[in-house]
């Protein structure tokens, strides 16, 4: 029986970190609930909210740190 659930740990183990690669991917997200998703909806198909598009975070980053300051 051990042997079960080892492979059945090993599974979960697997599904989450797939989840989570794939979460961060997803082009969409869920006002209200944060589900990540791929195409775009009219609902959320977990919660019923409001789907919108991602802000890209490294855009932002990247336009921050290559602004010049006059701190010298």
């Amino acid at each position: 029986m051990g042997l079960f659930k080892n492979i059945g740990r090993k599974v979960e183990e697997f599904k989450q970190t797939s989840e989570a690669v794939a979460a961060e991917e997803a082009s969409y997200e869920c006002t209200d609930c944060g589900k990540r998703l791929y195409t775009s909806h009219d609902a959320c198909p977990e919660c019923g909210g409001t789907v919108v598009p991602v802000a890209e975070e490294s855009e932002t980053t990247d336009e921050s740190e290559s602004e010049p300051t006059d701190d010298e």
